[in-house]
Order: C-alpha cells, then sequence, then structure tokens
C-alpha cells in the first residue's frame, strides 16, 4: 500500500515489479509466437517443410485472442513506469493504460468464448459456419470493444473516468456499474461459456454423453468406458489403446476453461471484495494480478500443446497411404487391412467435414490433439 505521502512503499513496488515481470513475459512470449506465425505466412514459401496454413476459422479467432493478450500485456508492462515513481500519476499514460487493460481484458474473454462456442458446434453439433462468418465475427468483436471503449471516453469527457485506482490505472471507483458492465459481467460469461462448451466436449468425447442430431442422451459412466467420441456411439465401440485416447482427449479439454477460470478469479474476488468497501492485503491483490497478467503465458503455453495444428507445422512431402470413406451415403466401405483397425477420427474438425474412418496405426499421444484441432 501507499504510505501517508501517497508514495507506494518498499513491499508494494516489489509486488508491482512481479507483475510487470508476468506481463513482460507475456508480451514477449506473444509477441514471438505472432511474429513466427507472420514469418511462416509471408516469407517461407509454399512447399516449405514447415508453413503456416490460414485455411479454418479458428486460425482467425487465435490470431485474435494473441493480439488481445499482447494488448493485455502492453497495459501490464505500462505498471514500470508506477513502480519507477513509486506511484501512479494521472495523465495520458495512466488513461491509456486503462484503455489498453479494459481492451485486453474483453477482447481476451471474447475470444475464448468465440472459440469455445465454435470448437462445441463443429465437433459436438457437426455445424460449421460459412467462412464469411469468421470475418463478420471478428469485425463485430472489434466494433463492440470500440464502443465500449469510445463511447466511454466521448460520454466522461473531462471527467476522471479512466485513472488511478491505487496500484494502477483503471476504471475509476466513481463508475461501478460500468466496470461490471463494460468488464466483469463479459469476463464471468466468457468463463461460463467455457466452462459449458468444453465440459459438454469432454463428456462427449469421453462416451459419457451421446449426440444424436441436436438431441443429447446421457448415458451414465459405465457405458463411457466402451463408447468413446459420443456422437457416433451406435457404431463405434472403443476399448484398449482408443478408450485410453478417448480419455486423455476429455482431459485435455478441460484445461481450457479451467486455465482461463483460474486466470480470471483472483482478480475477479479481490475486485469484487474492493467494490463491497472491503480492506483487500496487498499481498491478495498482487498475487491476483500475476496471475491475471500472465494470460498471456498461459494461452501459448496451452495452444502449443494442445493445438500444434495451429503453429507452423511440418508437411510430409510423401504422406502415408491410407483407405479411407466418409461415413453416410456412398459406396461400401473398404475392407480393413491386417492388423489396421477402423478407427474415427476428427481429423477434418476444421473444415466442418463429417467424420471418417481411417486404417491408421494405434496414434502416438502427441497426436492426440489433432482430433479436436479447431475451431
Amino acid at each position: 500500500m501507499a504510505d501517508q505521502e501517497g508514495q507506494f512503499s518498499f513491499g508494494t513496488r516489489l509486488g508491482l515489479a512481479f507483475t510487470t515481470q508476468s506481463a513482460c513475459c507475456s508480451a514477449l512470449l506473444v509477441s514471438g509466437l505472432l511474429l513466427y506465425i507472420l514469418y511462416s505466412a509471408v516469407v517461407i514459401k509454399r512447399g516449405a517443410t514447415r508453413t503456416w496454413k490460414v485455411s479454418t476459422q479458428v486460425h482467425c479467432y487465435f490470431v485474435n485472442l494473441l493480439i488481445f493478450d499482447l494488448i493485455q500485456a502492453i497495459g501490464g508492462v505500462i505498471d514500470v513506469k508506477w513502480v519507477a515513481e513509486a506511484g501512479v500519476t494521472e495523465g495520458p499514460l495512466c488513461t491509456a493504460q486503462g484503455i489498453l487493460k479494459q481492451m485486453g481484458d474483453v477482447g481476451v474473454a471474447l475470444s475464448s468464448a468465440i472459440i469455445a462456442l465454435h470448437t462445441f458446434c463443429v465437433l459436438v453439433l457437426r455445424r460449421n459456419a460459412p467462412p464469411p462468418v469468421a470475418a463478420a465475427v471478428l469485425i463485430l468483436i472489434w466494433i463492440f470493444i470500440a464502443l465500449i471503449v469510445g463511447l466511454s471516453v466521448t460520454t466522461h469527457k473531462g471527467q476522471d473516468y479512466y485513472g488511478n485506482t491505487e496500484y494502477w490505472c483503471w476504471i475509476t471507483s466513481r463508475y461501478g456499474f460500468e466496470r461490471i458492465a463494460l468488464e466483469y459481467f463479459w469476463l464471468w460469461l466468457a468463463a461460463c461459456i467455457n466452462l459449458v462448451c468444453y465440459g459438454i466436449m469432454a463428456l462427449v468425447v469421453k462416451g459419457v454423453l451421446v449426440v444424436d442430431g441436436t438431441r443429447f442422451r446421457f448415458i451414465g459412466w459405465k457405458g463411457s468406458s466402451q463408447n468413446g467420441l459420443g456422437s457416433f456411439n451406435k457404431v463405434d465401440k472403443l476399448t484398449g489403446a482408443d478408450a485410453i485416447q478417448s480419455n486423455a482427449i476429455a482431459m485435455r479439454m478441460l484445461f481450457y476453461p479451467l486455465i482461463y477460470i483460474l486466470a480470471v478469479t483472483p482478480i475477479t474476488v479481490v475486485r469484487f471484495m474492493a467494490f463491497s468497501g472491503l480492506d483487500v492485503p496487498f499481498p491478495a491483490t498482487a498475487f491476483a494480478s500475476i496471475t491475471f497478467s500472465s494470460s498471456g503465458v498461459f494461452n501459448v503455453i496451452l495452444f502449443s500443446m494442445t493445438r500444434p495444428k495451429l503453429l507452423p507445422h511440418r508437411v510430409e512431402r510423401t504422406p502415408p497411404r491410407h483407405f479411407s470413406f466418409s461415413v453416410g451415403l456412398g459406396p461400401p466401405p473398404l475392407p480393413p487391412l491386417p492388423h489396421s483397425p477402423l478407427r474415427k477420427t476428427y481429423s477434418s474438425i476444421d473444415s466442418g467435414e463429417g467424420p471418417s474412418w481411417k486404417m491408421t496405426p494405434p496414434m502416438m499421444p502427441s497426436e492426440l490433439p489433432l482430433l479436436h484441432t479447431h475451431s
């Protein structure tokens, strides 16, 4: 906290320094990934062994998420000014920090929610929107954020709308309704959407929940030991390695809402305690701020580990041969080759095509994320 002269104590400056470091790490990691994506898309020529293909809607959503992560991180990096001066000074830089924080926080929330909804529609409902929808969604997100920031600044011109909130700059305490309606509501809405969508997807992949068109049928945990990828349990029984795969995929899906909720919950609890007039210890505020500032780090690590198709990937020059046929109308299936079991795969999830049966050897654990790669 600040002393009687309004200057930060050593403990406060130390806590804010850690917050600034976490924001710097997020900014560096996100910037590095964005530059790598740009390099792969622009510099690396077609036909190279590693390339970035902007061929699905999720690529757009993911890049948009990274951009908002970067904006959020830049807003946190400005804290270095307040650490150096041992206090917050209102002015253009303070206003800029407030705007960047609000833009980044809301943008990350909306982008995360859109990714969750898109993945849910494609994987569970087997519905994929036309390509122009992705552009329209992204345009609407940016227009919405521009409106909530632009109208707020215009409406409260000459008033201390963005200003000193004790440790950094944000929407001041005079505008409690705007704090909730224009930021925290969207953070928690995104958290709920993530939890519901990825929770249902995990149950479907594990085989606990069966989806038939738009109808959901719960078959219980006993059935889940034999059924997997529940949208088509009528024809698919998973045993052995395939059952382990479906369990692994289901568990990995739960990391998405878990990471987002873990990043959002501490700062939300601390802020609502402050809104209620309670005395919040600075260590709690510092911990919440560090966790929230690490959002970019979490997203880069999580997506790099579980969504490899979103990164510039190595292209097989001589792809392995396999037989396949689509579920639905068409010619009768080819008989399976010896020791090459039929297995359902969602490798076409990005294109919105139906699932296909491919006669391929059991997947390695590193390949599991490709089964639900986006959206």
